[in-house]
């Protein structure tokens, strides 16, 4: 049993999942908006608004925070993982994806 309290205690030390969100639901504004100016936002889009995002925020909890490089960018590789992985089935299942809100 202190095997896994140890992981749950790396992964929670390794990990900003403040930065995750905020770099999640701040790229997802960004493009709400493109989209709404463009009509249509393509992938390589929203992969470059994801880029600049992350790199701004890192930036900013470079200069304000006090994490550590590793932990801001274990958190800059995980934030696309995390959106993918736990927050687009969630969104997906009470129907607030990308897809729905635009229809």
């Amino acid at each position: 049993m202190e095997y896994y309290s140890e992981i749950i205690s790396q992964i929670i030390n390794n990990y900003d999942f403040a930065f995750m969100i905020s770099a999640n639901v701040l790229t997802y504004t960004i493009i709400k908006i493109l989209e709404w100016l463009n009509k249509n936002c393509g992938e390589w889009q929203k992969r470059i608004v994801l880029g600049i995002v992350i790199i701004t925020l890192s930036i900013i909890y470079y200069f304000v925070g006090d994490l550590s490089y590793t932990t801001l960018i274990n958190s800059a590789i995980a934030a696309p993982v995390f959106y993918s992985w736990i927050m687009k089935p969630i969104l997906k299942k009470f129907g607030l994806g990308y897809e729905n809100i635009i229809n």
